[in-house]
């Protein structure tokens, strides 16, 4: 019989996840693309050359920031598809994967964003598309917050009806939250794919001769 003093994890503990996993990250990755990455000089010098000077050598081995950047975002969203899942659900010693998971897609894209925005608008007005696209998760953390928060209330409010207990404002299991992580990870799966839209598509960033 197990102990029930016994508290096998704590919020204190996933956020140091958080927090280790995504400096992690960002060195990881950000050393992976200086040394893997194209070379870039910008598409606004390559402009004024008309050439495509920026493209590495023929024969070598490079992996676009993207990859690296679309790699990322799966780490955090394969987070939330654990999450929505159900797989951690009565398994608190298993949510040190969600955290790291989601520690690493978060770290790794904040370092890799900024350099993307470098390479395909450069550094001039660099301070104002970074400022932009860093504003934008602050709406994000808004908008999903009130997502999650209309979620638990009514499935709370859908189980206490159940059980005759009006007083009832807690909820329990994974339809508390399975649909909001489910709606987390189907945004994550939407933003890959206008990425690589813009990288492949019509007239992307590729076709355009940015080595991003």
């Amino acid at each position: 019989m197990s102990d029930p003093s016994f508290i096998p994890t704590t919020p204190a503990t996933h956020v140091s996840i958080v927090a280790i996993t995504s400096t992690i990250a960002r060195i990881l990755f950000g050393t992976l693309t200086d040394l893997l990455a194209p070379a870039s000089v910008g598409h606004h010098y390559q402009s004024a050359n008309n050439s495509l000077s920026s493209l590495p050598p023929r024969g070598q081995f490079t992996i676009s920031r993207i990859t690296f950047l679309l790699g990322s975002a799966l780490l955090l969203s394969l987070g939330q598809v654990l999450l929505a899942a159900g797989v951690i659900q009565n398994h608190a010693e298993r949510f040190w994967i969600v955290s790291t998971l989601i520690g690493s897609g978060y770290g790794a894209l904040f370092s890799l964003t900024p350099l993307v925005i470098s390479v395909i608008w450069g550094v001039e007005n660099f301070g104002t598309n970074w400022g932009i696209v860093a504003m934008v998760p602050a709406l994000g953390a808004t908008v999903w917050g009130v997502v999650y928060s209309k979620v638990y209330q009514w499935a709370a409010e859908k189980a206490s009806l159940s059980r005759d207990m009006d007083d009832d404002v807690l909820c329990y299991g994974k339809q508390c939250y399975s649909s909001s992580f489910w709606a987390m990870a189907f945004s994550v799966w939407i933003g890959c794919a206008l990425w690589v839209f813009a990288w492949k598509g019509r007239d992307g960033w590729s076709r355009r001769g940015i080595a991003v």
